[in-house]
């Protein structure tokens, strides 16, 4: 037998042997599986490509592209993508995609590039959030011209937001969340500075902290990094016609929330790390710190001239939060200066929140003291409306009791506000020091105890 026979009939033996082996009882042969196929999903740089290519044509296909939130809200414009996006130049591929963060909300990343548009100023940052779907585009930063940066201070921009009704109840909302995040702040590590300013460094400050003074620290910066994403949120999604002359405000009033989340989570996860490994990695923050800056001072500023103009509204909003998870609890009153207590009951009767009118520094522009979800806040009298001034975070024993009420205080013409907590073994008196909120405690068996 030849070589080349030999070969054949092993073959025919092989496939005889393949035939059985397929059979099950003497029935038919079983069918091999198909290949199988893995799919990569599209990175977020072709998300961004592909979103391009379909607004260069128009297509309204690019909204699939969007995250939920953003699509629903460009959904309800009910226009085309050039009227929404404005007509993009070109796409900027050379841009930097930074490493992927992820948080209780989902997985995110940014696309920094600069994309020039015919219409309106250039797209400097897209954000990318993950989801079933795959990498899905959740928002856009534009650049802020230096001529808008100038005009973020004057009178004539606040002026145009008190003739807004929908942008001044927005900016309120946001000026609130920030004074939150700054006595967030100073209650839970006001210590810092005074360690900076006696030459302790951030790392050392943080190495030296016991277990409970670091997860305090921790929860701060997590309900920080959420109240900051409720501003960029509600500039994003709750102003809509808004006036072009304040395209440019509320875009820079955007990145300010932005740009204070991202340099926040980069000190937090630096922070952890040294926590965790003894190493300290010092985060590259400083353009984004220097901006940051910039954007701060003109956002306040432009706040502060509405509320020292706006002599007409009757209320003014107070988005109330709790939680230490993104996203918080959140609540919408309306404080009304006109009214020495206001509250609201569920069916059953019992008080979901609270809100108690009383003077307390002395100034003839009475606070407001609010109850809600276990919390007290603060919100110290203006001439022309309220100002967050203090604020409990949950397990401070501060839950509402009947005993909420004002007392005589030591200052003359003043008020303190008084309860007893729901252990029963403190009484609680909310006055004022030097100016400054304080909260003490008595010990109703056994003398008193000041926090």
């Amino acid at each position: 037998m030849s070589t080349l026979t030999t070969r054949l009939a092993a073959l025919a033996a092989g496939v005889i042997l393949a035939a059985a082996a397929g059979c099950r009882d003497g029935g038919a042969p079983v069918p091999e599986s198909g290949d199988s196929v893995v799919v990569i999903p599209p990175t977020p740089l072709e998300v961004a490509l592909r979103f391009s290519d379909l607004l260069s044509m128009n297509d309204p296909a690019c909204f699939e592209l969007l995250a939920p939130p953003l699509r629903d809200s460009v959904a309800e414009l009910n226009e085309p993508p050039w009227q929404v996006f404005g007509r993009w130049r070109g796409f900027d591929a050379s841009g930097r995609l930074t490493e992927v963060i992820q948080d209780s909300t989902g997985s995110r990343t940014s696309y920094f590039c600069t994309i020039a548009r015919m219409e309106g100023p250039a797209i400097v940052r897209m954000d990318f959030l993950l989801s079933r779907q795959g990498w899905l585009i959740e928002g856009f930063g534009e650049e802020i011209p230096e001529a808008v940066m100038d005009s973020l201070n004057s009178e004539r921009t606040a002026r145009m937001i008190l003739a807004s009704p929908q942008i001044r109840f927005e900016i309120r909302i946001a000026r609130e969340l920030l004074d939150d995040c700054r006595v967030d702040s100073v209650l839970c590590f006001s210590s810092l500075s005074a360690a900076m300013e006696h030459g302790t460094s951030f790392p050392e400050y943080v190495s030296g902290l016991s277990q409970d003074g670091y997860e305090q620290l921790a929860l701060s910066n997590i309900r920080r990094s959420a109240k900051l994403q409720i501003i960029q949120d509600r500039a994003t999604f709750n102003i809509t016609n808004a006036p072009v002359e304040l395209n440019g405000f509320v875009a820079a009033w955007r990145e300010m929330a932005y740009l204070g989340k991202a340099v926040l989570r980069s000190r937090h996860e630096a922070m952890q790390n040294l926590r965790l490994n003894g190493a300290w990695v010092d985060p590259d923050s400083g353009l984004d710190l220097r901006r940051l800056a910039v954007l701060d001072a003109s956002f306040l500023e432009v706040s502060d001239l509405v509320e020292q103009l706006d002599t007409l509204s009757s209320t003014w909003p107070a988005l109330l939060t709790t939680g230490t998870e993104e996203p918080l609890q959140q609540m919408l009153i309306q404080l009304d200066p006109h009214m020495m207590e206001q509250r609201a009951e569920d069916e059953a009767g019992v008080t979901v929140w609270r809100a108690l009118g009383v003077e307390m520094n002395g100034d003839q522009d009475p606070e407001r003291v609010v109850y809600w979800a276990g919390n007290l806040y603060l919100f110290q009298g203006t001439h022309t409306g309220y100002r967050l001034a203090w604020r409990t975070y949950e397990g401070y024993d501060s839950d509402y009791h009947a005993d909420f009420a004002s007392q005589p205080s030591l200052a003359p013409g003043c008020r303190d506000v008084t309860f007893i907590g729901n252990g029963g073994q403190y009484e609680y008196r909310l006055t004022y020091r030097s100016g400054t909120p304080v909260m003490e405690r008595t010990q109703l068996a056994s003398g008193s105890d000041a926090e």
